[in-house]
């Protein structure tokens, strides 16, 4: 698609989601592992840590990954349209596009253990050699069904764990999985262990990999309605706002209210999971709403500048990591600063991306790593 035909309400949403994910990954950079799970282990040294875990529990954690999963669901739609009067197969180039991704997360795994690069290519995969339905009432039941399946999911590996966090060990395929790491929750949510729990981190892995499928599908679903596109009439997206957060900020709220009044037990550690999953789509919607009235009604020259961030989504991600992995990580070492000092350097970051996207955007028609993929995309064509 090019530059004329470009829709910048997606750019703005995904400007918005590359600078939102920030938010959550700067943990994983700057803190051990547990704290993503269980906020109370690091940096919550004082009131404003936890103001700034309550806010990026409620507003951020998965939301981000949920509309990053969104808009790859429009764009293999939009890839596959833009590719049919292009090329013979354009299912065939679409799986070589999406094998690039997955190389490219693999590499970025070796850099950093949070990548999502490669759930992403994996769900792509399925979803393009997928015969596409034409029915939306279909592609809806579909993603309740995937929903469903994955509260069932998280309930049963809710019910594998004693109050404490161990395992119950009746299942012979639980104590098989089980082999070679910790026999409860692990690092994932006590400070205190150096192995991962395996059910856990299965959990952890078939949940992600889920939701994304489930949020491209949504994508592809607001995509054949006209509605990501931006061009409904405004008090569509007023409504959407509302009825999105509406319905989805209390789950939110609630699954960190239940960690935080329960002084973080690990007898609710995956039932906070299955609240907050929940919340995951309805906000998601509501970001939609919100953020096409925001690329609207926002002076240009702001929009402008979160559109181009939005551009250059893929070569900010992987900025985003290499600066986070170099300076928290390498330079200053793990643990150094509390949720409140890591704001800090978000605000530095988001000043950086902000500031440079523009320009470069300016001056070339894409990002550096947007480049490369295109090019090697077409390697073959």
């Amino acid at each position: 698609m090019n530059s004329s035909q470009r829709i910048t309400n997606l750019d703005f949403i995904r400007g918005f989601a590359v600078l939102g994910i920030l938010i959550i990954n700067v943990i994983s950079f700057g803190l051990p592992v547990t704290a993503l799970f269980n906020h109370s282990t690091y940096g919550a040294e004082n009131l404003l840590d936890w103001v700034v875990i309550v806010i990026s529990s409620v507003f951020f954690e998965y939301k981000m990954m949920g509309l990053f999963s969104m808009l790859f669901g429009v764009g293999l739609m939009i890839f596959l349209d833009n590719a049919k009067p292009k090329v013979k197969r354009p299912k065939l180039l679409s799986f070589w596009r999406n094998f690039l991704l997955l190389i490219f997360g693999i590499a970025h795994l070796s850099i950093w253990e949070g990548d999502i690069l490669i759930t992403y290519a994996s769900c792509a995969f399925f979803i393009i050699l997928f015969p596409q339905v034409q029915n939306n009432k279909i592609i809806i039941f579909s993603i309740t069904f995937l929903v469903f399946i994955d509260l069932l999911l998280i309930n049963y590996v809710g019910s594998l764990y004693d109050p404490s966090g161990n395992l119950i060990l009746e299942e012979a395929w639980v104590v098989a999985a089980s082999e070679g790491g910790s026999l409860n929750l692990g690092k994932f949510w006590f400070p205190q262990e150096s192995e991962w729990g395996n059910i856990f981190g299965l959990l952890f892995i078939l949940d992600g990999g889920n939701r994304a499928m489930t949020l491209m599908i949504v994508g592809i679903l607001l995509y054949r309605l006209n509605i990501i596109q931006g061009t409904r009439e405004l008090n569509f997206y007023k409504k959407l706002m509302f009825c999105g957060f509406g319905i989805g900020l209390p789950f939110s709220i609630y699954s960190i209210y239940l960690l935080i009044s329960s002084e973080y037990s690990a007898a609710i550690a995956v039932t906070s999971k299955l609240w907050l999953t929940l919340s995951v789509m309805p906000m998601v919607l509501g970001y939609v709403g919100l953020l096409t009235i925001m690329n609207i009604k926002l002076r240009e020259n702001i929009s402008t500048r979160l559109r181009a961030c939005g551009k250059m989504a893929f070569t900010n991600y992987i900025t985003q990591t290499l600066l986070g992995v170099f300076v928290l990580s390498g330079l200053f070492g793990i643990g150094t600063f509390s949720r409140s000092q890591l704001v800090l350097y978000i605000v530095i970051i988001w000043g950086l991306q902000i500031y440079w996207s523009k320009p470069i955007l300016d001056k070339w028609r894409y990002g550096p790593l947007e480049w490369f993929w295109r090019k090697l995309t077409y390697l073959f064509v």
